[in-house]
Parts: C-alpha cells; structure tokens; sequence
C-alpha cells in the first residue's frame, strides 16, 4: 500500500499527534514538525505532495523548499495564514474546510457571551480566591435573554450562533457583504447593527477591508454598556481601542478567543483588562470537532491522490 505523505505544520505533541493518525488512518503518513520555527517546518516539507495548515501561519518563502508540493489545505475555514496567492501561481490546489467547525465555534461563542455578561469568570475567581458575592453584581451583571445581538458576518458559524441565540430570547441583527439571506430576517447595515446592539458578535474573515473594523470610531458609536464578543481572527480588533473603550466603562467587557498577537504576550495590557474573558483560540478545540475537521480534509487528500474533483466549495481560487 502506498500511503500518502502528509505534512502537519504545526507542531503538536505525542497524543495529539496519534489522535490525528487514528482519524486518518494507516493508509497516511504524517510528518510534523519538531517545532514551530521556519526551519523545522521547512523540514517537515521535504518530499511531500501534500500539507495541511492550521493555527500556525506559513510564509510563502516556505513554497519555494516544496518542489513537490500538489495540494495546500487549510485544517479550517480561514484562510489568512496560506501564501494562497503565490500557491496558486506556481499550480497547487489550495482548499479549505467551510462550515465544518461551525458548530463547536458557535457554541464557544455562546459560552462566551454568557461568560461575560453574567461575570461568569469573575464569580469562578473570587470563589477560589475564598471570597463569595462580587460588591455590585446586579449592578453589572447581564442577561443574554432578550438582547439584541448583532453579528458581523453570517456564514456558517454566525448562522449556527443565530439559530443558538432564538432559544434566549434574542432580537439578531446581522450584516452581510453580499445582502440579505433569503428567509432570514434582521438583515440591517453594519452602522445599524452597532449601534442597536448590546452584543456584537464578530464572525468575519481577516481581509485588508476588515482589519481594524473594530476601533476608536465604532467602539464609540457602540451602545454604552455594550459588550464585544470575537471568535473571528485577533486583526478584525485595534486592541489598543479595545483597551481603552474598556477602562473607560464605554464597553461594559469583551469577550475574547482570537487576539493579534497570538499567543498574547505575557505582558500584553488585555490580560489585566476588566471584565475580559480570554481564551486562547480554542473555539474549534473539541474533539468532535476534531473528529470532523481532520476527516474532511484527510477525505481531500485522499480525491486529490486518485485524481478526483475536490468539492468546489472546498476549493480556494483567489
């Protein structure tokens, strides 16, 4: 049998490397690389047809030590972290995996809203540091039940988040680039949607148009005592206004998986922010959803060796 040669490039430790050997099956052979540093990814790349991406991003100068290079796949849907450009001028097949994580990041980012809106994280540290009841809690605590919660983006994820929120109660306002979703109501413009919403939940890809479309200028036009809530990527944030917005009051918390930086410097201002909940991208991070994403791009490998058609929604051309 001949097994196909797959590299993983990010570094990943003994068990996570056998649960992922155990999804695919015996007919892989997986190489990871020793760490995450150029060098040793580059490594990994030798002699390979195929590579996965995941968290870690891969410069395009790494193409030019993959002669043998076919297909590019990224391990989810964002595909910011791919030379995608570059990887289809030199003729690879770049694709990705829409819509299979969906699930896992919309109940994450459910968690999320619930978590700092009721101070969740708050209530768990002041119980263990062996204090009880936070001074002023019905002053600053907050019912996800009846908000208005808008979404920025609706794809999959946001889609699964909408659904999620009708069992709270929810009025969700949603903004779309190409329109209204036929049959769902709520569609308003992106101006509308925050300064409307006690919630914005961010759910847009990083592209140069969405970089920083959170900032000093629409922080400000947020509800006062809004919350923000990102399981998008870290760039769709200026940070730094972030920040401000939330020592200020204007933003009553954030809520946050994705950050820019990643991982967040240990000295990074955000991790003494009030009322922040932090967690360190880990939305996707179960392991049904495991299960699904590495299944379905193991099944893209697989088309691609045997020469058939890969799925065109899976497919990244521009």
């Amino acid at each position: 049998m001949t097994r196909l040669r797959v590299a993983i490039l990010e570094a990943f430790g003994p068990v996570m490397q056998t649960r992922i050997q155990d999804i695919v099956g015996p007919d892989f052979d997986l190489i990871f690389p020793a760490s995450n540093s150029e060098e040793d990814r580059i490594t990994a790349l030798a002699n390979v047809r195929y590579a996965v991406v995941r968290a870690v991003k891969m410069p395009a100068s790494m193409l030019d030590a993959a002669p043998d290079l076919a297909l590019l796949h990224q391990w989810g849907t964002g595909t910011d972290g791919l030379p995608v450009p570059e990887a289809l001028a030199k003729g690879l097949t770049v694709a990705r995996s829409p819509g299979k994580n969906a699930a896992s990041v919309a109940d994450h980012t459910v968690g999320l809203m619930l978590s700092v809106m009721k101070r969740i994280c708050v209530g768990d540290a002041r119980v263990r540091a062996g204090d009880w009841l936070e001074p002023g809690i019905y002053e600053k605590g907050r019912d996800l039940n009846g908000a208005t919660v808008g979404l920025v983006g609706f794809g999959a994820i946001a889609q699964c988040v909408a659904r999620r929120l009708s069992g709270f109660d929810c009025q969700v306002l949603y903004t779309r680039r190409s329109g209204a979703l036929e049959g769902q109501a709520g569609h308003v413009s992106f101006d509308e949607l925050i300064t409307r919403s006690d919630v914005v939940s961010l759910h847009a890809p990083l592209t140069e148009a969405t970089r920083h479309l959170i900032n000093e200028d629409t922080l400000a036009r947020m509800k006062k005592g809004a919350f923000l809530v990102n399981t998008a990527r870290g760039g769709v944030v200026d940070q730094d206004a972030l920040l401000r917005a939330l020592e200020v009051g204007h933003i009553a918390g954030a809520a946050l998986d994705v950050f820019d930086p990643e991982p967040l410097p240990l000295d990074h201002p955000l991790r003494s922010a009030p009322n922040t909940v932090l967690t360190p991208h880990m939305s996707g991070g179960t392991q049904d959803n495991l299960a699904r994403i590495v299944g379905h791009w193991a099944q893209n490998v697989r088309k691609h060796a045997e020469g058939a058609a890969l799925d065109q929604g899976d497919l990244v051309t521009a």
